[in-house]
């Protein structure tokens, strides 16, 4: 049993790592305190620890110097144990004791500065981070207490000088802290910007930059919601950028939006449709494959009118390799500006919209005008849609209420199926306690074709409804459509009805990504059964990021 007080103090306690003299302890009694000790400190029995420390100190300290190490030693584990109590009167003295009698482990000015620390006795704190720094232990977050501490006492320059020191850390090092220190130094900028003249100049140029770089360190950490918010807050107060329109409706902010889609769908009967002017089975299935990408920006004249112009293109190839199916493969490019008038409507906040959309599309197609699967792309329509209307909030709960009149002119690559229509619409959206939204549309077109035989007065339906976020982050959303077509100079076709019916589910990965599962049935219900009636299922996954 010689030497084994020592060992067991040397081998066991988690923070000692000096290493000291051998000394020989035989004592049945000591060797059983150690013992109880060391399980007590593993066990998290703080208070048990203590108690048998104290014991072994007494008799230590009759030893005298003969125990010179051992009594360093002991001291350092009871400043240790006194500090996880949150003790930190008791833990700072037995500190001092253990460094008095020479007793100084690598850790120890990082544990006595915490407790300096907690008891806000800033300078000697900064001192004894400092020499743990020395020692290199705990660098980085050394650095960040010194830099804090000294934050605290008005030296701001030496505090950016410990912040900017983490920034040169190897990165496994500084990773802990480097957020948290990069946050600091803004706020430093910012409380020296605050005092200037030209404050707007610096928070854009200085402060903002710094704190999104701290934001990049780790998106998602606990501290990155502050950060969000402050760089908010200080856009808003120095008006950096717009939040609210002069009716207090919200700006999107960022101002602009870019998403990348790719969507893999199975459709059990891709329908051809190509002119608008007849329907076409292909009465077999397919894949498909369908790339788009979004982009929109928007501008603000003041906070009276936003304009925001966007663009969409998408390309859908169908991978079942039958020509009445691949003559569905396209591209469209489909470019929009949409405008909105702020106002007051009584005391409702409202919008004067104006839009104007354009979507350009080709097909397969030879230069017979027909369609089968070896053909080129080719020229196919161009659809020309001009929009006015209203959009009031709190007609009917909490959402908006938007009234639309269009008219829509269809150039086809079949002149007879050119075509121009009137439309009107009304769209809600409601927001329900509990996070339910409600999304209801109706609308009635009447279409002209040049080939009157095909005049058709159309009326629409639809609802949506989106759930909250449930269980694992699924987001489930279902909808019902309804459209009634009334062949005006076709008796043949009788009045038809298509119902639509629908279900998704979505789950968003961190910030950027969001995958999603959909199925759709789609039943078109005529008279003319050969051209215009059709029953389709189409299912899929679809992933996108959003910048």
């Amino acid at each position: 049993m010689k030497h084994l007080l020592l060992l067991v103090l040397l081998g066991f306690v988690p923070v000692a790592r000096a290493q000291a003299p051998m000394v020989a302890a035989t004592d049945p009694e000591m060797e059983r305190a150690v013992s109880e000790a060391y399980a007590a400190f593993r066990a998290g029995r703080y208070g048990a620890t203590r108690r048998q420390l104290d014991a072994l100190a007494v008799r230590l300290e009759a030893k005298g110097d003969g125990a010179r190490a051992l009594r360093g030693l002991v001291a350092y584990w009871r400043g240790v144990t006194a500090n996880r109590q949150n003790e930190f009167t008791e833990a700072t003295k037995f500190f001092e004791e253990a460094i008095r009698l020479d007793y100084r482990p690598k850790d120890i000015y990082y544990e006595y500065g915490q407790t300096l620390y907690a008891q806000e006795k800033l300078a000697p704190a900064r001192q004894a981070f400092a020499e743990s720094l020395r020692r290199g232990h705990k660098r980085a977050v050394c650095l960040y207490y010194l830099g804090f501490i000294s934050q605290t006492l008005g030296d701001n320059k030496m505090a950016v000088t410990f912040y900017r020191a983490v920034e040169k850390l190897p990165p496994e090092e500084g990773s802990e802290v480097l957020q948290a220190a990069r946050m600091q130094v803004a706020d430093i900028y910012l409380a020296q910007s605050e005092r200037r003249p030209d404050a707007h100049k610096v928070v854009e140029g200085y402060v903002l930059p710094q704190y999104r770089e701290a934001l990049a360190v780790a998106p998602e950490s606990a501290l990155a919601a502050d950060l969000r918010a402050k760089i908010t807050e200080l856009q808003q107060r120095y008006e950096l950028i717009l939040y609210r329109m002069r009716n207090g409706r919200p700006t999107p902010v960022p101002p602009y939006y870019l998403r990348l889609l790719q969507d893999f769908t199975y459709d059990t009967n891709p329908v051809f449709a190509a002119t608008e002017t007849t329907n076409s089975e292909a009465k077999q299935g397919s894949p498909i494959s369908r790339t788009e990408a979004f982009g929109r920006h928007t501008f603000f004249y003041k906070n009276i009118m936003s304009i925001s112009p966007e663009v969409r293109a998408s390309y859908t190839r169908h991978l079942q390799d039958a020509a009445e199916i691949r003559r569905n493969d396209n591209w469209v490019l489909a470019p929009a500006v949409r405008t909105a008038f702020e106002h007051m409507l009584g005391k409702r906040a409202a919008a004067v919209i104006a839009d104007l959309d354009h979507a350009y599309s080709q097909r397969a197609r030879n230069a017979e005008l027909d369609y089968n699967a070896d053909s080129e792309l080719k020229f196919n329509s161009r659809i020309t849609t001009a929009t006015v209307g209203e959009r009031v909030t709190g007609l009917w709960g909490a959402g908006d209420t938007t009234l639309r009149l269009r008219h829509r002119k269809f150039e086809s690559y079949l002149d007879a199926s050119d075509s121009a229509a009137w439309g009107l619409g009304v769209e809600h959206v409601l927001p329900r306690a509990g996070g339910q939204l409600w999304i209801f549309t109706i609308a009635h077109d009447r279409t002209r074709v040049t080939d009157e035989a095909f005049d058709t007065n159309t009326t629409f339906a639809r609802a949506d409804v989106i759930f909250p976020a449930g269980k694992w982050g699924l987001i489930p959303q279902l909808g019902f459509g309804l459209t009634l077509t009334d062949p005006l100079n076709d008796p043949d076709r009788g009045q038809e009805r298509t119902y639509n019916p629908s279900a998704r589910v979505s789950k968003p990965f961190g910030m950027r990504w969001r995958a999603g599962l959909h199925a759709d049935f789609m039943e078109n219900v005529s008279k003319d059964k050969a051209n215009f009636a059709y029953r389709k299922t189409f299912y899929g996954v679809d992933l996108d990021y959003v910048f």
